[in-house]
């Protein structure tokens, strides 16, 4: 049985190695919190290629990285690890997946499904950092590391985590009780693809074991939901009479991925309903994944 090791112990890490453990023999290190690794230095390069020679990796999927800090802490932990991992995965023949965001692709300008080839727009220090992360990873798959961006679209699952809007609006309306009254979304028009944790990490595992990858990847369901009709639904699931408030602060209105490549390289695309996500942040029930596979075609 191959090995396979996950880089990153938060949700999406997590996630990925229970998935594939079915099929891997896995492992998992939070770099930050490894006491050698976290330096970045030449000892770390090293202890990691020691790592993955003792083990015989054949994967590293990179789950690390940051959503909230500084500037200064964003670009550390998004740009130059990965930096770092790309130098020191180098010559040893091992993949690696690394998990990109779809806030690199900043503003469409458009409402048209956002493809692999559509312009990179990214905008703030976190989407700046991702996509920095990214043009790392294509400039070593083009030194020969064989290597995948998988630009991950919103994520739902639960707990929802803190920094979602979903997670506000779920926690406004269950202040609000079956009496119901209003919450107040900044922009309801607002529409995003989301796309279930467990179909992430079952998407990350089934790119991993694909033979033939691109260098880019976009993970999503190609399916727009509305803020406004997300706080709704959810309201609906609660049994709660809310309605929902305009800020009218808008904002980037729409981005929608185009899932036709991931599709074309695994066999399966991600599904999303609004009453899916409702149920699911609510109730904590799980879909099952919408398709996924085994090694069997690496």
């Amino acid at each position: 049985m191959s090995h396979l090791l996950v880089l990153g112990d938060g949700w999406v890490g997590r996630a990925t190695a229970k998935a594939a453990e079915s099929f891997y023999e896995v492992s998992v290190i939070d770099p930050p919190l490894h006491p050698v690794l976290c330096n970045r230095d030449n000892r770390a390069v090293d202890t990691l290629r020691e790592l993955l020679a003792q083990n015989a990796t054949t994967t590293v999927i990179n789950a690390c990285g940051r959503l909230r800090g500084t500037e200064a802490e964003l670009a550390e932990a998004n740009t130059e690890f990965v930096q770092w991992l790309c130098t020191a995965l180098a010559g040893t023949g091992v993949r690696l997946i690394h998990v990109g965001s779809a806030a690199e692709y900043g503003d469409p300008h458009t409402a048209d499904l956002v493809s692999e080839r559509s312009p990179q727009r990214a905008v703030g220090p976190y989407a700046q950092s991702k996509a920095n992360g990214t043009e790392a990873v294509l400039r070593a798959r083009g030194d020969g590391l064989d290597a995948c961006v998988v630009r991950v679209f919103n994520i739902v699952g639960y707990p929802i985590p803190a920094v979602s809007p979903i997670h506000q609006w779920l926690t406004d309306l269950q202040a609000l009780g079956h009496s119901g009254g209003s919450i107040d979304v900044w922009w309801p028009p607002t529409t995003r693809d989301f796309v279930m944790i467990e179909d992430v990490a079952r998407a990350l595992v089934d790119i991993a074991a694909t033979i033939e990858l691109p260098a880019l990847l976009n993970l999503c369901s190609g399916t727009g939901l509305g803020y406004g009709a997300i706080a709704e639904s959810i309201a609906a699931e609660l049994g709660s009479a809310a309605t929902v408030n305009s800020l009218n602060k808008p904002g980037i209105e729409t981005v929608v991925g185009d899932p036709a490549l991931l599709e074309q390289t695994i066999g399966w695309v991600p599904t999303m309903t609004l009453n899916a996500l409702a149920v699911r942040v609510v109730r904590g029930e799980s879909t099952s994944p919408s398709g996924g596979g085994s090694p069997a075609n690496r």
